[in-house]
């Protein structure tokens, strides 16, 4: 093979590469605006989880030691 037709054929993958990223680009782009979007999300809901599961949270009986005298 010739130069030219070996720096066609690497000019063609190249271009294959690109052409297959801009395709999924769009997908690229929605899932990490997702993922940040979760993230987001999960950062607002922290302060309410943390609140709820101290309200849920029952307390302990005390713990005395009175039963080893006996």
């Amino acid at each position: 093979m010739d130069p030219g037709a070996v720096l066609a054929l690497i000019a063609g993958y190249i271009a294959a590469g690109v052409g297959v990223f801009l395709l999924y680009s769009p997908v690229l782009v929605l899932v990490v605006g997702l993922l940040l979007t979760a993230g987001l999300l999960q950062l607002l809901a922290w302060p309410f989880l943390v609140l709820i599961r101290k309200l849920r949270h029952k307390p302990k009986p005390p713990q005395d030691g009175s039963w080893l005298l006996q």
